[in-house]
C-alpha cells in the first residue's frame, strides 16, 4: 500500500511539474509612460499590456522548463523501473530527482524574490506577482519527495537476542592461567 501510493505521488509531482511549466511563474508590471506587464512562464514571456513586439511571444534568455521536464520524465523513468530488474536505480532516481526538482524550484523562486525587492519601495516602478505556476511547482516538490520516501523499502525491524532469564554468569580467568 505504502508503495502504491509512494508511486502514484511521483507520477502526480510528474504531471504537476508539467503544468506547473506552462503556467505563468511570476508577472511583471512597470509603470513607466504607459504600464508594460510580462507574464513569465518556465518557458517564454509573453507581452500582456504595452507595445506589443512583433510576435506575442518571445523566448526569455533562460530556459527553466528544460530542467523541469528532465525532472518529470526522469520521475516517469524511476516509476516504470520500479518493479524491473533496475529496481536499485529506480529507487536511487525516486530519491534523488525530487532534490533536483527542489533546486529548479528553489532557482526560479530565487529569481522572484530577487525581482520582487522593488516591490518594496515607497514607490515602486515594478511590481512582481508570483503566478499559479510558482505555487503549483512547490507543491509538486513536495509530492514528489514525499512519493520519493514512500517508495523507499521499509527498514527491517533488528533481531536482538533475547535477554536471559536470570543472573548472568561470566568466567573470568584464573591468576594462574594469566601468568601463562
Amino acid at each position: 500500500m505504502r508503495r502504491n501510493i509512494g508511486v502514484f505521488a511521483l507520477v502526480a509531482g510528474a504531471v504537476l511539474v508539467l503544468v506547473g511549466s506552462l503556467l505563468p511563474v511570476y508577472r511583471q508590471s512597470y509603470r513607466l509612460a504607459e504600464r508594460l506587464e510580462f507574464e513569465v512562464t518556465a518557458w517564454n514571456v509573453r507581452t500582456i499590456t504595452g507595445p506589443q513586439p512583433d510576435t506575442d511571444e518571445f523566448r526569455s534568455s533562460v530556459q527553466y522548463g528544460v530542467p523541469l521536464v528532465v525532472a518529470a520524465g526522469l520521475l516517469v523513468l524511476a516509476v516504470l523501473f520500479l518493479r524491473g530488474r533496475f529496481g536499485v536505480v529506480a529507487r536511487f532516481l525516486a530519491a534523488g530527482v525530487p532534490l533536483m526538482l527542489i533546486g529548479v524550484v528553489w532557482t526560479v523562486l530565487q529569481v522572484f524574490l530577487r525581482l520582487a525587492e522593488g516591490n518594496r519601495r515607497v514607490d515602486p516602478i515594478t511590481v512582481t506577482t508570483p503566478g499559479l505556476g510558482l505555487w503549483i511547482l512547490a507543491v509538486a516538490c513536495a509530492v514528489a519527495l514525499a512519493g520519493g520516501i514512500l517508495v523507499q523499502p521499509a527498514p527491517e525491524p533488528v533481531v536482538r537476542a533475547p535477554e536471559p532469564e536470570g543472573p548472568v554468569v561470566y568466567r573470568l580467568p584464573d591468576a594462574e592461567e594469566q601468568v601463562t
